[in-house]
């Protein structure tokens, strides 16, 4: 109820913040990623990721790097 939206919704959300946190860590790809977190396919990851963040995991890695470059 606090956060507005339903359980799956919420547990999405979660493991999409998971993800964030692994592809920022730089330690996994993001097949690894989507195994981890219990994706069955790699398209389906990317689809929720996208869904969540409203960019791919691709885009979201690219941005990071450019933030990291601008300091």
């Amino acid at each position: 109820e606090q956060t507005h939206m339903g359980i799956i919704e919420y547990f999405s959300k979660m493991k999409i913040d998971a993800a964030r946190q692994m592809i920022r860590s730089e330690q996994m790809n993001f097949t690894q990623i989507s195994e981890k977190l219990g994706y069955s396919s790699i398209h389906y990851f990317s689809r929720q990721f996208k869904k969540v963040t409203g960019m791919t995991p691709s885009e979201y890695a690219s941005s990071i790097r450019a933030m990291a470059e601008k300091r």
